[in-house]
């Protein structure tokens, strides 16, 4: 009885102690699942901190080279207005405008010693000297053409450079400016497709091709019987009255 009274008690002393055990061990897993409740919600305030930061970079980013870029144009624009600014006042000062008018007149005064031919045929020829010695026997057959009593000294000049395939313009300098007036004068009596025209600066061509340009614009605008004459040496854009007297 004594035997079993001890094993009943063990028994029941053990159980006691298990029964304890068991509770710190649920109250340890306990405190552990909140410890794992706080870690994750500590976790996911973390990686939505760390996405609010990474979209708050990539914006930073964007402004950044939104920014970059208006320097740029801003960079740009000053450097532009300087250029222009320097121009303007070059453009602007009397020097500069005195002496582009002088440097146009003299080069209108030298090139009105020239015409310009188009539509010799150039020969497949690589030696320089027997090219110039054909264009010159045409150009002559064309200036006793248009004019029978000239026999003045002249100089020929193909433009641009040599290309089998083409057939360049020809400069024809003369050592005066009566010549060139008179073969111009005399123009329509050409024949084939050769043709001539007066040597212009570059301002005479842009002047006359704006001239065009308005005339056509006045023409698509209803205007009528209107055409460029040359009234002193200017090509003007006039009424051609013996088309409105036909009319």
């Amino acid at each position: 009885m004594e035997f079993r009274n001890d094993i009943m008690k063990f028994m029941k002393e053990f159980g006691e102690t298990q029964n304890e055990n068991l509770k710190k061990i649920r109250l340890e897993i306990s405190e552990m699942a909140e410890e794992l409740k706080k870690v994750k919600l500590v976790t996911e305030n973390l990686d939505k901190n760390l996405k609010q930061m990474s979209c708050e970079v990539q914006s930073i980013k964007s402004e950044n080279t939104k920014i970059q870029e208006q320097i740029a144009t801003i960079e740009s624009q000053i450097i532009h207005i300087k250029e222009n600014r320097n121009t303007l006042r070059e453009s602007e000062s009397p020097f500069y405008v005195h002496e582009d008018i002088i440097s146009e007149l003299k080069d209108r005064s030298d090139r009105e010693k020239n015409i310009i031919v188009v539509g010799i045929s150039e020969i497949n020829e690589r030696n320089d000297l027997s090219r110039q010695k054909y264009d010159a026997e045409i150009v002559t057959k064309i200036i006793q053409q248009l004019d029978e009593n000239d026999s003045k000294p002249f100089k020929c000049i193909r433009l641009g450079k040599y290309n089998p395939q083409k057939n360049r313009p020809i400069k024809v300098c003369f050592d005066n400016a009566y010549i060139p007036r008179q073969l111009l004068r005399n123009k329509s009596k050409l024949t084939h497709n050769i043709r001539i025209y007066s040597d212009q600066t570059p301002a005479q061509r842009t002047y006359i091709k704006n001239l065009k340009d308005e005339l056509q614009r006045r023409k698509d605008n209803g205007e009528e019987n209107i055409t460029i004459k040359y009234i002193k040496n200017k090509p003007t854009i006039i009424v051609n009255n013996k088309i409105n007297q036909k009319n």
